[in-house]
């Protein structure tokens, strides 16, 4: 009876742990710009995945970390919702937008991204083991550090497709688009809605939005330069589209 009785008790142990094994919460922070910082939470249970930046964005109007100040006009969360599982080359993903004073519920099909593994390279990030790996995603060079021990494909914002949770992703060579971990929790508050109601914005695809947040930047760059008195001459030194995002798959299908 004893036998029966400490087996059983080992049973329910681990069926208990492995249940909690199913979710976790991840807080991020997020260097958004060198001036503009927030936090994003990401949430998997089972195959349900969503990412939620925070309403709130600092600002930073020195170029230094320590003068980081909370903005006194509080922007609407943006969600990123998809499913753990991808169909091995592309994932869908539902996100929300701004454009002007419009958010916009937008749906992006994202190639999965081609990465290098280097199982040399570790390091620590809150206790777990991380190994790093890089990859070019939609036109800008990416280093993550991603661990095995929480093995889910995923990340913050659309980052997905390593054997492994991804704790800590930025772009090469830059001081901002930037995710750092900051806290890992093995439990998912039940409060967490996982299908959020966004049927009040207007829905289109990401091909439809990129192009009109490049025409609404193209329309502000020409309203600028008519107010500048005439004959200015102005240096652009613009290498393309500044966020993490600088290059989409629809863009290099119709290049060929």
């Amino acid at each position: 009876m004893t036998f029966k009785k400490n087996y059983f008790t080992i049973f329910f142990v681990m069926l208990f742990l492995h249940g909690f094994a199913q979710q976790v919460h991840v807080k991020y922070y997020h260097v958004r710009s060198p001036i503009a910082t927030l936090y994003e939470d990401l949430y998997v249970k089972d195959n349900d995945v969503i990412s939620i930046q925070d309403s709130i964005v600092n600002f930073n109007s020195n170029g230094t970390m320590s003068a980081v100040k909370p903005s006194v006009r509080p922007l609407s969360k943006n969600y990123f919702i998809s499913k753990l599982q991808d169909n091995g080359k592309t994932k869908d993903f539902f996100f929300t937008g701004l454009d002007k004073e419009t958010k916009y519920f937008i749906h992006d099909n994202v190639s999965k991204p081609v990465w290098r593994i280097d199982e040399t390279k570790t390091k620590k990030i809150l206790g777990y083991n991380c190994i790093k790996a890089t990859t070019n995603f939609r036109g800008t060079e990416l280093t993550a550090y991603f661990t095995k021990d929480l093995p889910y494909s995923a990340g913050p914002f659309k980052f997905f497709g390593l054997p492994g949770l991804i704790l800590d992703i930025r772009e090469e060579n830059k001081n901002f688009n930037i995710w750092k971990a900051e806290k890992v929790e093995l439990t998912v508050d039940s409060k967490i809605n996982f299908t959020p109601k966004l049927n009040n914005y207007p829905k289109i695809t990401m091909k439809e939005f990129v192009e009109m947040k490049d025409g609404t930047q193209n329309n502000e760059i020409k309203d600028l330069l008519s107010r500048m008195p005439a004959g200015t001459k102005v240096q652009n030194d613009s290498k393309g589209r500044a966020g993490i995002e600088k290059k989409f798959e629809f863009e290099q299908m119709y290049a060929h």
